[in-house]
């Protein structure tokens, strides 16, 4: 078992290498470039400017050098910095952000626990029942409608309507005037 492990964990390094390489190109196929999100808005802005903004993000190098030097600052963990007005570190930003994500996650690690693998267990011991085919249909129909669609629907549900969970960020802006 250990053996199988480790030669996982081996095939796992060339795959991450081209996935982060076909991303990578991938990103440089698309139309634009990132010094095009800070000159845009300034007319004004000289073909200078830009010039400095690609040399200062490697991207006036060829792509293979782009990657290498990407790649060299993501083992050192320098992201660079943040595109918002702030241009606060994009580590900082992620660090900032990672307890609330990890908190949603366990929270529907422990809903998954709780309700979806007893009803599966249920739905696998009374095979062909009404109760099977009823989750069944749940199944799929969950299966089928978009992420972000039923997001939506379960905002205006719990949000909106019965009014139990705040619509944006962990806690309501009111939240110290409910009872």
């Amino acid at each position: 078992m250990l053996r199988y492990i480790a030669k996982r964990l081996v095939l796992m390094v060339p795959l991450l290498i081209g996935i982060t390489i076909i991303c990578f190109a991938v990103m440089h196929l698309a139309p634009g470039s990132p010094t095009d999100l800070q000159t845009q808005m300034n007319p004004r802005a000289a073909a200078e400017l830009k010039e400095r903004l690609r040399a200062m993000y490697d991207l006036d190098r060829p792509l293979h050098r782009q990657y290498l030097s990407w790649v060299s600052k993501l083992v050192v963990l320098d992201l660079g910095r943040s595109f918002s007005p702030d241009r606060r570190p994009v580590a900082d930003k992620i660090l900032e952000r990672l307890p609330i994500t990890i908190f949603i996650n366990i929270l529907s690690m422990i809903l998954i626990l709780i309700v979806a693998i007893p009803i599966g267990v249920l739905s696998a011991v009374k095979q062909n029942s009404l109760f099977d085919k009823i989750t069944g249909v749940f199944v799929f129909v969950g299966f089928s409608i978009p992420t972000f669609w039923l997001a939506l629907l379960l905002m205006i549900l719990f949000g909106v309507n019965l009014g139990w969970l705040p619509i944006s960020g962990i806690i309501s802006l009111n939240y110290e005037y409910l009872p």
